[in-house]
This record gives C-alpha cells, sequence and structure tokens, in this order.
C-alpha cells in the first residue's frame, strides 16, 4: 500500500491523526505522513508519535518503495489505535528554508553563468551546494559578489509553487529539469515540480516555503575549489 506524502502537497501541516498500516518491531508503517523521509540533500523529519498515553520519538524516516518506513524508539504496544503524529517543526522549518534557498541560488546561477547543481546537502547548521561550470565562464562569475546578488534578489517576494506534471511533460522541458528527470527511477510517471516564480524550476520531492520572504537572512561563509570547473558553496541561516 503506497503511504500518501501529506508533507508533499502542504509543508506546513504540523499534526495529523494516522492509521497504522504494517508493524514490524520498532517500525511502523502508516496510511499516511507528514514525516519526510529524506532525499535530494534534505534529511528527514524529527518529531514523535502519540498513541493514548504514550508517547513514541521517531527516530528515522525512510522510504521503501511506495511506503514510508518511520523506525520508532521503542515498539508500539497498540496495533489497532489511532496515531497522533507531530513533526518537530522548528527542525523542518530550518530545512524548508535552506531547501528554497539552495534553490534561488542554483537558479540564480544556472541563469547568468549556465552552472549545473550537482549536489547539495542540508546538514544541522549549514548547507553546502556543488556547482559545475564551463572552464571559459568561471574565471568571469564574480563570487565575491554573490552572495549580495542574492540578497539583492530576495529582496523582492518571490512565490513558491508546486504542481505535478506528467514525465514525458517533464522531459520535454528545457533547462536543469531534464538533467534530474534522467537520473529518476523510469517507473516514475508523474513528476513534481517546485518553481520560484522567474528564478528556478526544478524536479524536486522536498518541503520549501511558500515565500522566498521567509527564508530570512543568510551568509555564504566559504566558496571552494573542487576541481578546475567545479564551486563548493557553504551556506548558514542567519
Amino acid at each position: 500500500m503506497k503511504t500518501m506524502e501529506l508533507y508533499a502537497e502542504n509543508s506546513y501541516i504540523k499534526e495529523c491523526e494516522v492509521q497504522i498500516v504494517s508493524l514490524n518491531g520498532r517500525l511502523v508503517v502508516f496510511d499516511r505522513t507528514i514525516f519526510y523521509p529524506g532525499g535530494g540533500g534534505q534529511p528527514c523529519d524529527k518529531g514523535f508519535i502519540k498513541q493514548g498515553d504514550e508517547i513514541y520519538e521517531v527516530v528515522n524516516v525512510k522510504r521503501i518503495d511506495d511506503e514510508i518506513i518511520h523506525e520508532l524508539d521503542r515498539p508500539l504496544q497498540d496495533t489497532q489505535q489511532e496515531v497522533i503524529m507531530k513533526i518537530d517543526w522548528s527542525w523542518r522549518f530550518q530545512n524548508m528554508r535552506y531547501h528554497t534557498l539552495l534553490h534561488v541560488i542554483a537558479g540564480y546561477l544556472y541563469q547568468h553563468y549556465n552552472a549545473l547543481a550537482t549536489s547539495s546537502q542540508i546538514e544541522k547548521d549549514q548547507a553546502r551546494l556543488e556547482l559545475a561550470f564551463t572552464p571559459e565562464i568561471i574565471e568571469k562569475i564574480p563570487f565575491e559578489q554573490l552572495e549580495q546578488s542574492i540578497k539583492n534578489l530576495l529582496a523582492q517576494t518571490h512565490n513558491v509553487h508546486m504542481k505535478t506534471i506528467s514525465r514525458r511533460e517533464a522531459e520535454q522541458k528545457e533547462g536543469t529539469i531534464k538533467t534530474i528527470i534522467n537520473l529518476l527511477p523510469a517507473s516514475l510517471n508523474e513528476i513534481r515540480i517546485i518553481q520560484i516564480d522567474d528564478i528556478d524550476e526544478q524536479a524536486c520531492g522536498g518541503t520549501h516555503v511558500n515565500n522566498t520572504t521567509e527564508i530570512g537572512d543568510f551568509s555564504i561563509v566559504k566558496i571552494q575549489n573542487k576541481g578546475a570547473t567545479k564551486k563548493r558553496l557553504k551556506i548558514q541561516l542567519l
């Protein structure tokens, strides 16, 4: 049974009531979930579930095929009773802010310098973004001005939109979406797209803020060379 992914439709749901589908020790599958299982450089959600008077910490969340597995700190006592799940909102919202900011930076560098984001990772107190450039353009990029350029861009309001399109439609889009689609399993026929107005449009399964004003202040704390045509940016929310 496919787990209904409530976080994919609305990243702001903090609590909901769910039913148990299967149970294997500390591993539980519910009919639906607000817990993001991690992926695309974004870590999984934290939080807890409540069943009656008992509270269980959710220590890990992962996807296996169509199911989302919740690992608890101890086995559930009751397989029939409904469960209330609640995410750690401060952790989720920080990841939403980081994830949207990474999209903004990648989109800006793609539009202006044809850069391709090759990987990203959100960590506890910072995020990193790795980008590849063409040899002839990397020397011309004013990296020392990048932070201010992004802040100037974010001084304006940009809405973040989510939509689902067919794989065929996604494959016909220009830009970096094509690269991402080629990496997705062939069995995936519906593609979730995140669009930040005119800044970025990308296939993505993660959680995001609704508006770039929610990102807040940030700093690009380090720019490292990762080869002749690659750079790694380290970013910190303030």
